[in-house]
């Protein structure tokens, strides 16, 4: 098959297996990364790993003939969350990683998150592999890479979460790993720190027959929600596909989204590190700021994607980072990588350290917020859109935030509106100090919308 330029995204390699991509494309792709670790890393060594969807045996056995055509010797790290492809690389001491994985989209898709020379490729440097596909004959290297195989990273990484958390408390605690990869290490886990648990959707199952791996969209926190009824739990979690996002649940059935979990960590990390930086999303609430600042601490803003927040937890040496997609990442005593499990198990010593109250959640700011909303488009038309927005939508006494999309601010709300650089989606939030703010705001931005395509169908 031709290869699609359209499977080339902002931070990964992403499309619908058979239909964007599939063996073929896999291999050219491992040509390709293959020449770029020879040409831009010290080591021509790189740890592979996938998810447990359907198509990643034959994805990853192709991707890897590519690489090792190319004179790059493979690690094959097995079937593991995509936090544990980025652990690993510590752990080897290895500078490329990649990741076969769909993330939080539905069962049909598959792609490549990308480390090369301990740098997450995002943009241009994506780009840049679907431009030597079809501008190069690729060569072969006389001297073939080698694979070999580690099964030690499930147990090391274990025992590092032992030796770094200290949960003292009796907390009932209920996990969605919602068929996901995060059922083949989620039990082990837990086990390790004695907490009392139950897991649903805990078989490894790349079909996802139960409910869709994004736990960012709360229709599929139902039967999470129904869990720590019947258990009577005191906070549940749940996880993507891929294990490095994470959505949280109170014992009353309420979400506490990621901005929210941000503020928490962000408390707990600035007690001891006064000055400390904070990197944060474009669509955090505008609370994230405040409380970090309040705390002495430097917020950061930055644009939504966990290469982007990588980027810019490296480059400001901040210790936290995070998005509302549900990406923590935690560099003060972690790999400063996003991992929904560690994210849980410190949210679970954090409420230790409060002697096991759950009334640190009550200590969070308030206001009105939306989830996600996402507006499907065909193809690439969504960029279109957004580009015509961008140029003829007028915004009267406003402040406009438009390094990612764009963020319409007043002093009682905001609205933001902005591609999804994964699915084929506008994607927008909202924010709003009371329901008339809220009112206003959706009202404002649905009616410039409308300017633009008056046949959009608007869900607010």
């Amino acid at each position: 098959m031709e290869i699609k330029k359209d499977i080339f995204r902002a931070y990964d390699i992403r499309g619908i297996y058979q239909k964007d991509l599939d063996e073929e494309s896999f291999l050219l792709i491992g040509k390709a990364i293959g020449q770029k670790i020879i040409d831009n890393s010290n080591h021509s060594k790189v740890c592979v790993c996938m998810d447990g969807r359907v198509s990643g045996p034959s994805l990853k056995e192709n991707l890897i003939q590519g690489l090792i055509s190319m004179g790059v010797d493979v690690i094959d790290i097995g079937m593991l969350p995509t936090p544990l492809l980025y652990y690993s690389l510590k752990k080897l001491n290895i500078e490329n990683g990649l990741m076969i994985t769909g993330s939080h989209n539905p069962p049909s898709y598959n792609g490549i998150k990308m480390v090369i020379n301990n740098k997450t490729l995002f943009d241009e440097h994506i780009k840049d592999l679907y431009e030597w596909i079809i501008s190069n004959q690729p060569r072969i290297n006389p001297d073939k890479g080698k694979i070999t195989y580690d099964k030690t990273i499930l147990k090391s990484y274990i025992k590092d979460i032992v030796d770094d958390i200290k949960v003292n408390s009796s907390l009932k605690v209920c996990i969605d790993c919602g068929n996901g990869i995060t059922g083949a290490v989620a039990r082990d886990v837990f086990d390790s720190i004695n907490v009392n648990f139950k897991i649903i959707y805990e078989d490894v199952d790349g079909s996802f027959p139960n409910h869709p791996p994004d736990p960012t969209d709360e229709k599929n926190l139902v039967d999470l929600k129904k869990a720590i009824e019947k258990n009577k739990a005191d906070i549940g979690f749940a996880y993507d596909g891929d294990g490095d996002r994470i959505c949280v649940v109170t014992s009353k059935g309420e979400v506490l989204w990621p901005d929210q979990l941000l503020i928490l960590y962000s408390k707990d990390i600035l007690k001891n590190n006064p000055g400390g930086k904070i990197v944060y999303d474009i669509k955090c609430s505008k609370h994230v700021e405040k409380e970090i600042t309040k705390l002495s601490g430097k917020a950061i803003l930055c644009r939504t994607g966990h290469s982007f927040i990588k980027k810019a937890i490296i480059e400001e040496n901040a210790l936290l980072g995070g998005e509302m997609s549900g990406h923590i990442f935690f560099a003060d005593r972690w790999g400063g990588f996003d991992d929904g499990i560690y994210a849980s198990v410190r949210l679970l010593e954090l409420i230790s350290k409060n002697e096991g109250k759950l009334n640190i959640l009550d200590t969070l700011p308030k206001s009105i917020t939306t989830p996600e909303i996402n507006i499907a488009f065909e193809g690439n038309k969504h960029f279109t859109f957004m580009d015509l927005f961008a140029k003829l939508a007028k915004f009267d006494n406003a402040s406009i935030i438009d390094i990612d999309g764009i963020k319409i601010m007043y002093q009682d709300c905001w609205g933001l509106i902005r591609c999804s650089n994964t699915t084929s989606n506008l994607v927008l939030r909202f924010e709003a100090d009371n329901e008339k703010a809220m009112t206003k705001i959706k009202s404002i931005i649905k009616d410039e919308m409308l300017k633009i395509d008056q046949n959009l169908k608007i869900p607010f």
